[in-house]
C-alpha cells in the first residue's frame, strides 16, 4: 500500500494536510495502480529528499502510479480536485524535448517548462522523476539512458541547483560527469581517494584549534570537514585551465550552530570573528548570503582562509535552520506553516518561479555595495598566502615590482590562479600569482604605459634612465676612441656633425644609441671624410659674402675682429674664453662664427686642417670690464658622485673658472651646494643654469 510507504512523512503533516494526501492514495489505489518499484522510489524522492508538501507528493504518487492514458481520463472527470489536479494537468502538457537542441539552447527549454507546467510543484514532480531515472542509466550504448543523463545535465540540474536542492544536483552532476567522461570522474575520485588520509588529517588539525576556541565561547557548534564534490573539481579544473594538482580548495569546513532564531545572524558573526582570530582570510572571498540570501532561500557565510602549511580552506557558517535550507532548499520552506490556516506559505510558489527563470539576480544589491567598497583596493596573494593590497586596474608587472624592483625588472609573465598570463595582464581580487622571471630580462620605456600603479612607473623609469645612462657613457667612450683614431678630437663641433649624420636631435641620444647599437660605428670615419671634402665650397661662399651684413649679437661689443665691422658670433663651449685669454675667430661651414682660445683642445686641429678659415680677434678694453663673478646655488637628492658631475659641467663642458665650491649633505637624503664662478656676460649664466637643472637628482638651480 502507498500510504505505508509515506507512513513517516504522513506523520509529519497536519490535520488538513494528511487529509489531502490520503484523500489523493486512496483515489489513485482505487483506480487500479499497481506495485511499481520505479514509482515507489520517485514517491520517497519527493517525500523524504525534496521535502515537499502534501499537495506536491499527491500529485507526485498519481504521476507516478498511473499511466498517462488513464491519469488524462481522471483529471478529466476532476478526480483529484482543482489543486492537484492543476499540477498533474501541467505534467500531461510537457512534451518531449529534443536533446540534440538542448546544450545550446537549454535556458529556453528552462523557460518553456516553467510556462507549460502552470505550477511550479510540477517541476519539482519531474525533478525526483529524472533523478530516480538517472539512478538507474546503464550505458552510452543505451539511447534512453543517454537521453536521460541529458535532460538532467543541460535541464534538470540547473534547475535544482537554482532552487537550491544543492544535495540533489550535486548527485545529478556527479552521476552525469560519471556517465558522460568516466575517465576524468575515475581521475579525479581517485586522486581524492590517495589524498584521503592527508585530508582527514589536514582538517583535523585545523578544525582542532577552533573547538578550543568555540568550547571557551557560549555557542553551541559542531564542525565537519568534507571534499568538494567531484562535479564542482571538475569545473574548477576548466575554468582555471589546470589539472586538479593546480585546485588549491578540495575540501570545506562547514561550522552548524544550534542558534535561537532572534541570534542566527549575531551567531554567524560572532564564529566569523572567532575563526579569523586564528586563520587570516581573504577578503575578496567572503561571501554574505545571511544578510541578503540567496533567491533559492540559501542562507550561509562563506570565507576562504589560509590554514596551517599556507593552505587554502573554504569555511561554512551556518546555523542548524539554514543548513536545512540548504540541502533542501526553498522547499524546505513547506514545512513552515503561515500563520494558523494550517496552509504552506503560497508566496514560497512565487519565489521558485523567480529562481527557476532569473538565475543570475542573486544579491544584486549587496554586490553593488560589495563593488563599491573594493571599487578602488584589490587583494592579490603570492603562492605562499602572503597578501598584498594593490589597485584596481593594476597588471601583473605592477605586482612584480611590488613584491620587489629585482623581480619586476626580470618579471615576462605569471601564473595566475595556475593559468599563464602575459605581464600586461590585469590582475583582479582575490587572485593567487606567481611571478615568472628571466636573468636576461630588462625593462624597456614602453613598460612605463604598460603598467598601471604609478609607483611602477616611476620605478621604471628609473630603471630605464640608470640603463640609458649607463649605454650612453659607453656610446660616448666608443665615440671618443673612433675620433682618436681618425686623428680627431672628441668635441663639441665632431659630436655635432655625427647628429647631423644620424639624424639624431641632441648628443645624449647620439651616445645612447651609439651605445646599444643602434647606430654603426664604423661609420665614423666615413662621415667625416665626406664633411671635409664637401666643406671647401661652403667655405668659400662665405669668404666671398662675408656676411657683413649679419647682425651683431649682444656680445659683439668685447671684440675686435681683423676686417669685420659686426658679425654674428658665439663663444665655442668646448673653451669658454674669458677676457683676457689669447683667441682667434673660427668660420664654421654653416657660415656661423665661433670664438676659441688658443689653448682650447680643438685649436690645434683647427689651426692645422683649416687655416684659412681663422680670423684673428682680440678682445676690447672695455670687456674685462664685464667679466663677472656669479653665485649659483644647487639642490636636489643627494648622491656620492654629485660634486663630480657639477665639476664636469662646470670646468670640462663650459671651461669656466670656479672660485670656490662646497656641497653639503642633508637631512632626508637631499643635498645644498653653493659655487662660485667668473664668466662673461647672463648668456653664459643662464647657459651654466640650464645644464646644471638637467643632471641627474638635481630638482633646482639658483643664480646670483
Amino acid at each position: 500500500m502507498i500510504a505505508e510507504r509515506l507512513e513517516t512523512y504522513i506523520a509529519t503533516l497536519q490535520p488538513d494536510d494528511r487529509a489531502v494526501l490520503t484523500d489523493a492514495i486512496t483515489k489513485i489505489e482505487s483506480n487500479g495502480a499497481a506495485p511499481n518499484p520505479a514509482a515507489d522510489e520517485i514517491l520517497a524522492i519527493a517525500a523524504d529528499e525534496i521535502n515537499a508538501d502534501a499537495t506536491t507528493v499527491a500529485a507526485a504518487a498519481a504521476y507516478a502510479y498511473i499511466d498517462r492514458e488513464n491519469l488524462a481520463k481522471l483529471l478529466e472527470a476532476k478526480t483529484f480536485g482543482d489543486e492537484v489536479g492543476g499540477i498533474l494537468t501541467g505534467l500531461l502538457k510537457i512534451p518531449e524535448f529534443n536533446i540534440d537542441k538542448l546544450k545550446e539552447q537549454n535556458e529556453n527549454h528552462i523557460k518553456l517548462l516553467v510556462t507549460l507546467s502552470g505550477d511550479v510543484r510540477a517541476i519539482i514532480i519531474l525533478l525526483a522523476v529524472y533523478l530516480q531515472k538517472i539512478r538507474h542509466i546503464t550505458t552510452l550504448d543505451d539511447p534512453e539512458s543517454v537521453r536521460n543523463a541529458t535532460l538532467v545535465q543541460y535541464l534538470y540540474s540547473p534547475i535544482a541547483h537554482r532552487i537550491g536542492l544543492y544535495k540533489i544536483k550535486t548527485e545529478m552532476e556527479e552521476t552525469c560527469l560519471k556517465f558522460f567522461e568516466y575517465e576524468t570522474y575515475r581521475s579525479i575520485a581517485d586522486k581524492l581517494q590517495i589524498t584521503k588520509t592527508e585530508r582527514d588529517r589536514y582538517i583535523k588539525e585545523f578544525i582542532e584549534p577552533l573547538k578550543k576556541k568555540f568550547d571557551s565561547s557560549n555557542l553551541k557548534v559542531h564542525i565537519k570537514g568534507r571534499p568538494k564534490s567531484i562535479s564542482s573539481i571538475r569545473a574548477k579544473m576548466k575554468k582555471q585551465g589546470v589539472d586538479i594538482d593546480g585546485i588549491y580548495d578540495l575540501f570545506a569546513i562547514r561550522v552548524i550552530i544550534d542558534s535561537k532564531p532572534e541570534d542566527e545572524k549575531s551567531d554567524c558573526w560572532k564564529v566569523y570573528s572567532l575563526i579569523t582570530e586564528k586563520y587570516k582570510p581573504n577578503p575578496y572571498r567572503l561571501r554574505d548570503w545571511i544578510s541578503v540570501p540567496k533567491s533559492s532561500g540559501y542562507e550561509s557565510l562563506h570565507t576562504t582562509l589560509i590554514g596551517p602549511e599556507g593552505r587554502w580552506v573554504e569555511v561554512q557558517i551556518r546555523t542548524e535552520r539554514m543548513d536545512e535550507v540548504a540541502e533542501k532548499g526553498l522547499a524546505a520552506h513547506w514545512k513552515y506553516k503561515n500563520g494558523t490556516d494550517g496552509k504552506a506559505d503560497t508566496n514560497i510558489f512565487t519565489k521558485i518561479r523567480e529562481a527557476i527563470e532569473n538565475p543570475d539576480t542573486d544579491n544584486k544589491s549587496a554586490a553593488a555595495e560589495k563593488k563599491a567598497l573594493y571599487s578602488d583596493e584589490i587583494y592579490i596573494f603570492t603562492p605562499k598566502g602572503d597578501l598584498k593590497k594593490m589597485h584596481k586596474g593594476d597588471k601583473v608587472l605592477d605586482f612584480a615590482f611590488a613584491i620587489h624592483s629585482d623581480i619586476g625588472s626580470k618579471c615576462t609573465g605569471a601564473q595566475v590562479n595556475g593559468k599563464f598570463v602575459s605581464f600586461r595582464a590585469e590582475l583582479n581580487n582575490g587572485d593567487t600569482v606567481g611571478i615568472l622571471t628571466a636573468a636576461n630580462q630588462k625593462p624597456a620605456a614602453e613598460w612605463i604605459n604598460i603598467a598601471n600603479n604609478p609607483r611602477t612607473k616611476t620605478r621604471i623609469r628609473r630603471i630605464v634612465e640608470a640603463n640609458n645612462n649607463r649605454l650612453a657613457e659607453i656610446g660616448r667612450d666608443i665615440i671618443r676612441q673612433k675620433l682618436q683614431q681618425i686623428g680627431l678630437t672628441f668635441n663639441d663641433i665632431n659630436v655635432q656633425q655625427l647628429q647631423r649624420a644620424f639624424n639624431v636631435d641632441n648628443a645624449i641620444d647620439l651616445y645612447q644609441g651609439m651605445g646599444e647599437g643602434k647606430y654603426d660605428q664604423h661609420k665614423i670615419k666615413q662621415i667625416f671624410a665626406a664633411n671635409e671634402a664637401a666643406e671647401e665650397p661652403a667655405v668659400q661662399a662665405h669668404e666671398e659674402k662675408k656676411r657683413r651684413e649679419a647682425v651683431a649679437t649682444d656680445d659683439a661689443n668685447y671684440l675686435i675682429i681683423s676686417n669685420m665691422d659686426t658679425i654674428n658670433y658665439t663663444f665655442a663651449k668646448c673653451c669658454n674664453p674669458l677676457p683676457g685669454d689669447r683667441i682667434f675667430a673660427f668660420v664654421s661651414a654653416t657660415g656661423g662664427t665661433k670664438i676659441h682660445r688658443y689653448d682650447c683642445p680643438n685649436a690645434k686641429n683647427i689651426l692645422t686642417r683649416f687655416p684659412y678659415r681663422v680670423i684673428n680677434a682680440v678682445w676690447k678694453k672695455e670687456a674685462s670690464k664685464d667679466l663677472m663673478t656669479a653665485t649659483i646655488r644647487i639642490a636636489g637628492i643627494y648622491d656620492i658622485s654629485m660634486s663630480a658631475a657639477i665639476n664636469n659641467v662646470v670646468i670640462n663642458e663650459f671651461h669656466i673658472h670656479i672660485r670656490s665650491f662646497s656641497i653639503t649633505e642633508e637631512d632626508g637624503g637631499k643635498f645644498t651646494a653653493t659655487l662660485s664662478v667668473n664668466l662673461l656676460g647672463d648668456s653664459q649664466l643662464n647657459a651654466i643654469v640650464e645644464r646644471l637643472k638637467r643632471l641627474k637628482n638635481v630638482e633646482k638651480v639658483t643664480s646670483v
